[in-house]
C-alpha cells in the first residue's frame, strides 16, 4: 500500500496540478477534471488492494505459525479480480500441508475467496443489484466502470447466491388484532426443464413451458399517500413482507406457509392476533396456507371477484347494469340471488364457449363461496389490496413482462432475489453472510492459529512513517482505518 501511495504523490498529484492549471486556462471542463481525477483514484485503489493482498502473503510466508505447519510449494502465483475499482492483479504463494494433503493458497483461505472466484463481493453486488432490476447483460456491465463480466458468469452468480439471512429478531412482538396477505403466482416461459430442448407441446402444437413462482405478501394495513383531494390514488402497504420463489409440489407449498408463518409470530404477539386473512383466486397452494398458519381464513380476492364477473357479462347488451346486481350479490353474501342471476344470464346465452365461460364463473363462485362470505361476515378485513400488482410489481416486471426464457433455477433465484430487496434487504450484506458461513465451514484449526499470528504481525505495520520518510514535509494521520481493514478481512 505504501508503494501505491507514493507512486500516487510522486506522479498524479503532479499530473492533477497540470490538469487544474488546464481548467483555469478553460482548455478543460469540470466533468474533464472530474472523470480524470476518477481514473486515478480508481487506478490507484486497486493498486492499493493488490499491494495489501501482496503484503498479507509475504507475512504469511514469515510467520512462524506457517512455517510449523506448511511448506511452499508454488510461489509467485497470479490471480486476477475484478473490484468496483477496476482489476485487480496480484501473486501469491501455493503451500502444503506437512501432515500432507493438497496444495493451498493461504491468502486466499483467509481472504475467502474461493478457486473459482473472480469477481470481490463489492463488484458482485453492483452485478446483482443491475441484474435484479434489468437483465443478465446489463448487469454484467455494472462490476465495474472499466471492467466487465460475460452473461455466463452472471448466470452462475445469480444462480450460485443462497438468498437466505436471519430474521430480524423483535425485542417486543408487535401487537395486532388483524394480518393481511395476498398469494399469487405469477406465469413465466421456461426455455427448458433440464436441458435444451426437452420442452413438451400439446395437442394444439404450443410447448408446454410455464413456470409459475409463486408470491405471498404479509401486510398490516393499506394507507393513501396521495394529497389531499388528489384524483388519483397511491396506496401503500404497511408492514410489508414478501415472500416468493417457484416451490413446486405440496412439500414445498407447505415450506413456503411454514416460512410465512414463522415470520408471523416471530413478529407478532400471538395472545393479541385474532385473525390473519389469506387473500387469493381460490388455487389449492394459497388454500394450504389456512392448513398451515393458525387462526387463518381464506378470502376470495377481488381482482378475480371482478376478472370472472367481467368474463359472465361481457357478452350482454345491459352488461354495467348486471354487473352491478352481481356485485350486490357478491358483497352481499348472497349465494341464491347470485345463483338466480346466473341461471338468467344462461338464458340469453347462446354461443357454446361463451356458455362455457359463464358455467364456469358460477363454478368458480360457488366452489370459493366460503372466501365470499367472510368479506361481509368479519369487520377486520382490509379487501383494497390486490395480488395481481403486487405480482407484477414483485415478479412480471423482470421475469415474464418481456419476451425472454428462463430455467427454473434462474426463475427461482430471481423471484427470491427480488423478494429480498422488497423487504429492504442489500445484496452486499447477502453475499457478506453467505461468505461468512463458507469460511465458517472451510477454516482449521491450524489457519486459526495462523490468523492471530498474522493480528499480532501486522499490529507493527506502520505506513505513515514511511512515507513521511519518502516525501519530506508530508503530514499523514495514522492508517489505523487500514489496519481495522486488514483485521475485517481477516476476520477478526
Amino acid at each position: 500500500m505504501y508503494e501505491s501511495i507514493a507512486r500516487f504523490i510522486r506522479n498524479d498529484v503532479h499530473e492533477i496540478e497540470k490538469d487544474i492549471q488546464k481548467l483555469l486556462d478553460g482548455a478543460i471542463d469540470c466533468a474533464e477534471l472530474s472523470i480524470d481525477i476518477q481514473k486515478r483514484l480508481e487506478t490507484l485503489g486497486a493498486s492499493m488492494i493488490s499491494e495489501i493482498y501482496e503484503l498479507i502473503d509475504e507475512e504469511i510466508f514469515n510467520s512462524l505459525v506457517r512455517k510449523k505447519n506448511w511448506y511452499v510449494e508454488h510461489k509467485d502465483e497470479p490471480r486476477e479480480l475484478v473490484d468496483v475499482m477496476g482489476l485487480i492483479r496480484f501473486k501469491r504463494r501455493g503451500y502444503v500441508p506437512k501432515n500432507g494433503g493438497k496444495n493451498i493458497y493461504l491468502l486466499d483461505e483467509l481472504l475467502g475467496l474461493d478457486g473459482h472466484q473472480r469477481i470481490t463481493l463489492a463488484a458482485a453486488s453492483r452485478v446483482l443489484e443491475e441484474t435484479i432490476l434489468t437483465s443478465y447483460a446489463k448487469g454484467g456491465k455494472a462490476a465495474s466502470r472499466t471492467e466487465s463480466i460475460s452473461k455466463e458468469a452472471v448466470k452462475e452468480l445469480v444462480h450460485g447466491t443462497v438468498v437466505e439471512m436471519p430474521e430480524k429478531e423483535y425485542a417486543q412482538k408487535k401487537t395486532l388484532r388483524f394480518l393481511h396477505i395476498v398469494a399469487d403466482e405469477d406465469h413465466v416461459a421456461a426455455q427448458f426443464w433440464e436441458n435444451k430442448g426437452d420442452l413438451e407441446k400439446d395437442s394444439n402444437g404450443n410447448k408446454i413451458n410455464t413456470i409459475m413462482p409463486k408470491l405471498v405478501v404479509v401486510y398490516e394495513d393499506i394507507i393513501d399517500e396521495s394529497p389531499e383531494g388528489s384524483k388519483k390514488h397511491r396506496y401503500k402497504l404497511v408492514g410489508k413482507k414478501v415472500f416468493s420463489g417457484v416451490y413446486e409440489g405440496a412439500t414445498e407449498n407447505r415450506k413456503l406457509w411454514e416460512e410465512v408463518e414463522k415470520y408471523i409470530y416471530n413478529t407478532y404477539d400471538p395472545n393479541v392476533l385474532e385473525r390473519i386473512y389469506i387473500a387469493g383466486d381460490g388455487a389449492g397452494w394459497i388454500k394450504t396456507g389456512v392448513d398451515v398458519i393458525d387462526k387463518s381464513r381464506f378470502v376470495l380476492d377481488k381482482f378475480h371477484i371482478m376478472k370472472y364477473i367481467n368474463t359472465s357479462t361481457a357478452h350482454l347488451e345491459n352488461a354495467d347494469e348486471i354487473k352491478e346486481v352481481l356485485w350486490e350479490c357478491i358483497n352481499g353474501a348472497y349465494l341464491e340471488g347470485l345463483k338466480t342471476q346466473y341461471k338468467a344470464i344462461l338464458k340469453v346465452t347462446d354461443n357454446p364457449r361463451k356458455r362455457e365461460d359463464v358455467e364456469a364463473a358460477w363454478k368458480y363462485f360457488k366452489n370459493n363461496w366460503a372466501g365470499i362470505e367472510i368479506r361481509k361476515a368479519e369487520s377486520g378485513g382490509v379487501w383494497g389490496c390486490c395480488a395481481e400488482g403486487q405480482v407484477s410489481h414483485v415478479l412480471s416486471s423482470r421475469l415474464s413482462s418481456r419476451p425472454m426464457g428462463w430455467s427454473v433455477l434462474g426463475c427461482d433465484q430471481m423471484a427470491q432475489m427480488r423478494a429480498f430487496k422488497q423487504n429492504g434487504g442489500k445484496i452486499i450484506d447477502l453475499l457478506r453472510y453467505q461468505k461468512k458461513e463458507q469460511k465458517k465451514q472451510r477454516r482449521r484449526q491450524e489457519q486459526e492459529e495462523l490468523i492471530r499470528d498474522l493480528r499480532k504481525r501486522q499490529s507493527g505495520w506502520d505506513y505513515s512513517e514511511a512515507l513521511d520518510a519518502e516525501i519530506p514535509g508530508l503530514e499523514k494521520q495514522s492508517l489505523k482505518w487500514l489496519k481495522d481493514m486488514i483485521n475485517q478481512q481477516l476476520g477478526a
